[in-house]
């Protein structure tokens, strides 16, 4: 026997109808984010650390110094290479003034040697004498020596570590003491206006997706409203040991909020249908392997109703078969109402 309605209590809940929307499902991806522009500071020379001059979260500007390293030995071979370089001017020198002179005598005993004064044998040693002053040897050793002096110069200005692009210090990975080497990441540097999230879509959902597409970024550590991406990268070839392309979706972080390694959802339409029955996803129970609803009768009942659900996004589902427009169905207190329940309705569109 039906309940007696005068001595039910009834049950407020909240209601909408089923409704024609354009409806777009949408697959979840994840992700880290990253800046879009970050740099690794790796050293060029590897030496202890004697200073670090800036702090993460600080801006840095392309060719900064950030980190002074120890140059005290690269001092002493610099100053042994400035020896050698004037030892070579000084053999050059010597070698000039005796060009010089060997050039006069070759040239007086070729004369003498004309009148017959002096024999072939004379002659021939006089040129050889200065022949082999011409060699270009003192050149070479003073060549050398400077180039020398220029590689050690140019070591001793690897013990100044700088911002290689304009950006953030993100992350300083060393202290003051430390012994690094060309392999050793010492800061990472990014520009945290843009950052960017690689999300790994497999074959049957890539060709769905499109360059320059707008999607949905959800951060949930920031906001639990979407931020805007766009689709920047789609990857022809798949990841290396993977069945998944990599996909790059860029976020506008121009107001800072957003933090670089923060964990990112991506949501990308993948289906839809236009003007497609519909209902909020929340009115929709799954039950016994079937998806139920609670739609309102005229006399403020609920009544069980099975549906044959199709694409949703994070709001709506559409609703293939079990309800007609203009429905209402209950969004909000449905998990505590039963088939003949006394509603007390609200609506949750304003109506």
């Amino acid at each position: 026997m039906p309940p007696n309605q005068g001595s039910e209590s009834a049950t407020t809940v909240e209601v909408a109808a089923a409704a024609q929307r354009d409806i777009y499902g949408s697959t979840s991806y994840s992700g880290r984010l990253k800046a879009s522009s970050e740099v690794e500071v790796l050293p060029k020379t590897s030496e202890r650390i004697i200073s670090i001059n800036v702090k993460e979260g600080q801006r840095a500007s392309a060719g900064q110094i950030i980190m002074t390293l120890d140059s005290n030995s690269l001092q002493a071979s610099i100053k042994k290479a400035e020896a050698q370089v004037a030892s070579a001017q000084a053999s050059l020198k010597n070698n000039q003034i005796a060009l010089e002179a060997a050039r006069k005598t070759y040239e007086r005993t070729q004369t003498l040697y004309e009148a017959g004064a002096v024999s072939q044998t004379d002659l021939d040693n006089a040129q050889d004498t200065y022949n082999s002053l011409q060699s270009g040897a003192a050149e070479a050793a003073v060549a050398q020596a400077e180039a020398s002096l220029l590689e050690m110069q140019e070591q001793a200005s690897y013990c100044t570590i700088t911002a290689p692009v304009n950006g953030v210090i993100g992350r300083i990975d060393v202290a003051v003491g430390d012994y690094v080497t060309t392999a050793k990441t010492v800061a990472v540097i990014s520009d945290p206006q843009q950052l960017e999230v690689k999300i790994m879509v497999g074959e049957s959902d890539i060709s769905k997706i499109q360059l320059n597409s707008q999607v949905d970024v959800y951060v949930n550590a920031i906001s639990e409203d979407a931020f805007a991406g766009t689709v920047t990268s789609i990857a022809s070839v798949l990841e290396s040991n993977s069945d998944m392309y990599p996909v790059t979706v860029t976020i506008d972080n121009s107001e800072g909020k957003m933090k670089s390694g923060m964990y990112a959802k991506v949501l990308i339409d993948t289906s839809g249908a236009q003007s497609a029955l519909s209902i909020p996803l929340s009115a929709v129970i799954p039950s016994n392997g079937v998806e139920v609803v609670y739609t309102v009768t005229d006399e403020n009942k609920a009544k069980r109703v099975e549906v044959t659900t199709g694409i949703s996004d994070e709001t709506y589902v559409q609703i293939l078969s079990g309800l007609k427009a203009g429905e209402k169905v209950v969004t909000k207190g449905n998990t505590l109402i039963s088939d003949g329940s006394l509603l007390t309705t609200e609506s949750k569109e304003g109506k």
